[in-house]
């Protein structure tokens, strides 16, 4: 069997042997012959297969299949094999997918004392060759026998490692340990050289960035951390790959740009464009966001979506929302083995879900189902509904909808689907180097953006500021810049002398231009703005502008405004009345600044009026829409007005309705679902 990804109609698609599938899938930590069996009654037919003998975080296995893994070449696949037979049981046509956890097993760390846990500290003995080699044996002994007795039902494999098998590093807080601190010198080239301290590395609240000078070994060190953990993840996933001649789809989870806030440093994912850019790599995966999973909530990705599909990749979404069945579910000691610590943060979850507005009910559940079938048709990826601990789904409405839902997709699968954005969004790893964590910058300008960018009422499309040379500029009616503080002299002259024309609008967010490896200078900022940027004597939290204000939760420096004529003032800061939103208009272009982040969708939506966007939705609600689809999710009592670009019959995708265009508009009214997807007849 050969697997690859192959772009069919506008969508990347999974291809086996030439022909495409459908990828909704299933995955659980509790696989049982229940409820792989409803999923695959409901007409899923790829499963998630996984293969771990150790215990996540809160002490809990992630199977209970047990290990694979006993010693160094000690490889006994007999719980494999059962859990195999399980799933040919209960889906006998299904295709699969291995979830291989490849973290260091407890008997390593034993015979190799000095060493760090990879689950906790992964940043620690990721430099271990040792280490890697050991698993790069058991990568290839585990495909091996897999692929000799499975090999027409595996589709591909997944690769887990880090804290909660994300490839995270989270409990070492960049802190130093021999195996790290050799590497680091081995990197720097200094025999002498220490990893900086905690101190070193952490500034006052208030300051938005490093010193390129005075942190110099800060800045190098979490770039050498960080791609640390990139090179162990290509290096793996190479190995996965030639082991498997490159027949079969090798994934991980990773580059979760848009989520993490503070701690992206630490953890380890700041490398991301390397991993979207690898031919060793074929999927990556996030759950959907935390951040947006309220019941009111339009939910969102994690991943720079564009930037996977434009280098060929395909991206899933884990459906791993709590339904209003997990409470009870929970109950059940089989799903937990009653270890003290699980039960404690299990109970600390069912209580928060009673706390907040979560999908607490069936119908909640459905409909934030729906949610997330709209926001995965309108980006084209992948998804998996996780019955985490068994039991989540053990409800004939639930599994009712699972299979509507596989209706619905069976349905528009072949329709020609591409992206309808107007809307460029460029999010930079590479600024990020010259970033103070403990300022909170990234969340106010690009990871609590999200939900604001998802209800101006047009879509948008998600790039890393490294591609932005390798985009269909001619798509695009404006180019939104979220934290472009640092610019190499080739995106720079990109920006100047091809972005700007045509008709185009850019709107740059914070200090654009302002640092480099080098120096900071808002002379650059001014120049790539076009208009005369100046630092605050006073820093300053809001602006008030577009009949709205926003900003910071306390003031950060630097903070620019732009001095008086030498642009259009859209809004001014709330004390110096100095200008901190403005437009400069040129003949060809139009360039808009706002000095600060946590820009309301309000604001957005204005300015992309001015740049001669299409607005679907006027009044604030999540919209999803491509070249197919358009859709909503209102949980308010105000009926959704949505103008189309096409007048025609349109079917609501999940009731089957039909609506007729007036004047381009039709109207959806409230009380019916809050979901609801148009599609052209």
């Amino acid at each position: 069997m050969k697997t690859c990804i192959k772009n069919i109609n506008g969508v990347n698609r999974i291809l086996v042997d030439g022909k495409p599938i459908d990828s909704l899938t299933f995955k659980s930590f509790r696989p049982t012959l229940n409820n792989v069996g409803d999923f695959y009654k409901a007409g899923v037919r790829i499963f998630h297969v996984f293969c771990s003998g150790l215990k996540s975080g809160i002490k809990m296995p992630y199977s209970l299949y047990g290990e694979t893994w006993f010693g160094d070449n000690d490889y006994r696949f007999e719980n494999f094999d059962k859990q195999m037979e399980m799933f040919l049981t209960a889906a006998p046509d299904a295709y699969f997918f291995i979830n291989l956890h490849v973290d260091v097993r407890q008997w390593w760390l034993d015979e190799n004392p000095d060493n760090a846990d990879s689950f906790t500290h992964l940043s620690q003995i990721a430099g271990n060759e040792k280490w890697r080699n050991d698993t790069k044996n058991y990568i290839k002994a585990f495909i091996q026998y897999a692929e000799s007795k499975y090999g027409d039902k595996i589709i591909g494999y997944w690769l887990l490692g880090g804290h909660t098998t994300e490839w995270f590093s989270v409990k070492d807080r960049e802190e130093s340990h021999p195996v790290k601190l050799k590497e680091f010198r081995k990197y720097m080239g200094d025999e002498k050289i220490e990893i900086p301290s905690e101190e070193e590395r952490m500034k006052p609240n208030n300051q938005i960035f490093l010193e390129p000078e005075s942190d110099e070994t800060v800045i190098k060190y979490r770039r050498f951390s960080n791609e640390l953990i990139a090179d162990l993840v290509l290096d793996y996933c190479k190995t996965a790959k030639e082991q498997l001649d490159f027949s079969k789809l090798v994934g991980v989870f990773f580059g979760y740009i848009m989520e993490l806030g503070s701690c992206i440093w630490q953890w380890g994912h700041m490398e991301l464009d390397r991993i979207n850019t690898s031919p060793y790599i074929d999927m990556l995966a996030t759950p959907t966001s935390y951040q947006f999973r309220n019941y009111d909530d339009g939910s969102a990705y994690m991943l720079l979506t564009e930037s996977i599909k434009n280098n060929g990749k395909i991206y899933f979404a884990s459906f791993d929302n709590l339904t209003f069945l997990t409470p009870s579910a929970l109950s059940n000691p089989r799903r937990l083995c009653n270890d003290p610590e699980t039960t404690v943060a299990f109970k600390s979850l069912v209580e928060d879900f009673g706390r907040k507005d979560l999908l607490n009910t069936r119908e909640k559940t459905i409909h934030g189902m729906r949610r997330e079938m709209m926001s995965r048709l309108y980006r084209q990826g992948g998804t998996w509904w996780f019955d985490m601990l068994e039991g989540w789904y053990y409800d004939d409405g639930l599994m009712a909808e699972v299979k509507h839902l596989l209706e619905c997709s069976e349905s528009v699968v072949d329709k020609v689907c591409s992206s309808d954005a107007q809307i460029c969004i460029f999010v930079g790893s590479e600024p990020l180097y010259y970033v103070n964590p403990k300022s909170n910058i990234h969340e106010y300008t690009v990871t609590r953006q999200r939900g604001d960018l998802s209800r101006i009422g047009a879509p948008y499309d998600l790039y890393s500021l490294a591609e932005m040379e390798n985009i269909d500029k001619n798509k695009y009616k404006l180019f939104i810049f979220l934290n472009a503080f640092s610019l190499n002299e080739s995106q720079r002259n990109y920006i100047n002398r091809t972005l700007k024309g045509e008709g185009r609008s850019l709107f740059f967010v914070g200090a654009a231009d302002y640092i480099n490896a080098t120096d900071k200078d808002i002379g650059r900022t001014s120049a790539i703005t076009e208009m005369n940027c100046r630092i605050l004597e006073k820093d300053e939290a809001k602006i008030r502008g577009l009949d709205t204000s926003y900003g910071y939760d306390s003031p950060k420096n630097p903070t620019f405004y732009v001095e008086e004529g030498s642009a259009k003032v859209l809004g001014r800061f709330s004390d110096s009345r100095k200008c901190g939103l403005a437009v400069k208009e040129k003949e060809d272009y139009k360039i808009f600044y706002s000095s600060l982040g946590s820009i309301p969708h309000s604001v957005f939506r204005e300015i992309a009026k001015m740049a001669g966007v299409h607005i679907y939705c006027e009044n604030g609600v999540f919209t999803y829409v491509n070249s197919t689809f358009a859709g909503v999710y209102n949980t308010g009592a105000e009926e959704t007005v949505i103008t189309l670009k096409k007048d025609g019959e349109y079917k609501e995708l999940f009731s089957g309705k039909i609506y007729k265009t007036e004047n381009k508009k039709i109207t959806l009214p409230t009380g019916e679902s809050p979901a609801q997807m148009l599609v052209l007849e």
